[in-house]
């Protein structure tokens, strides 16, 4: 019975000594690592609104000042190092988009038997609420971008400087106003589609610069809208604001 009363005390005792070890111990986890590159902005879709304009266009096109269009892109951006919050930032980004131009102006664009077009005033009775040259585009930029660190409100400044070149796959004329001199009470409106002698194939350099996700843009064409000799001279040079949520 002693026996079995001195077993039942060092079972006793080894419990109580291990309660307290476990009430004492302190478990210490290590808080898991910030990966920073994870939450890098890499600027990968693109939206802007800009301006259209006709830059050597004739006095008589009259293009308006509020010309203005849209465009889209997607870029795949390509670090040169290793990412971080706390550094700045060195990548080449090629991408894809969309780009819609609108030129609007005063005139008719005539084409004859051998395609050449050549632009004609309206008759000084007719007053065209909207008359519109629209050109879309398929476009593939590509960049080289410099991104500063972050600042303390977790945004950066960013540069980029790049080329484009671009696919017109459509085109075509918007046309509201008077039906013609001897209605002139009657609106009415029409595209015109397949606008003869435009140039499909543009190209040319880019700039963007901008602030968090807000960016100024700009992009010169080395190419003329028109094909040379077959319609009215001038090349395209856009500037506008883009966004980027992503």
């Amino acid at each position: 019975m002693k026996k079995i009363a001195t077993v039942v005390l060092i079972i006793l005792n080894a419990m109580l000594i291990t309660a307290q070890v476990s009430t004492d111990t302190t478990i210490i986890t290590k808080a898991p690592v910030k990966d920073e590159s994870r939450n890098t902005d890499r600027n990968r879709f693109i939206f802007n609104i800009h301006w259209d304009g006709w830059l050597g266009a004739p006095d008589s096109l009259n293009v308006g000042a509020f010309s203005r269009g849209v465009g889209l892109h997607f870029f795949y951006d390509i670090p040169f190092s290793k990412v971080t919050d706390s550094t700045a930032q060195f990548s080449f980004a090629p991408g894809i988009g969309y780009s819609c131009s609108n030129y609007n102006n005063k005139v008719q664009f005539i084409a004859d038997s051998a395609g050449i077009v050549s632009i004609a005033p309206f008759d000084e009775a007719i007053d065209p609420k909207r008359n519109k040259l629209v050109l879309n585009y398929l476009e593939i930029p590509i960049e080289f971008r410099l991104s500063t660190k972050k600042n303390e409100r977790g945004n950066r400044f960013k540069f980029a400087l790049g080329f484009k070149g671009a696919y017109m796959f459509s085109s075509h004329i918007t046309y509201v106003g008077p039906e013609s001199t001897s209605n002139l009470d009657e609106e009415i409106k029409y595209k015109q589609y397949r606008i003869k002698s435009l140039n499909t194939i543009q190209y040319g350099p880019t700039f963007r610069f901008g602030y968090g996700n807000v960016n100024l843009e700009a992009y010169y064409g080395l190419g003329s809208i028109f094909e040379e000799g077959n319609g009215p001279t001038g090349n395209p040079l856009v500037i506008g604001v883009s966004f980027n949520p992503f």
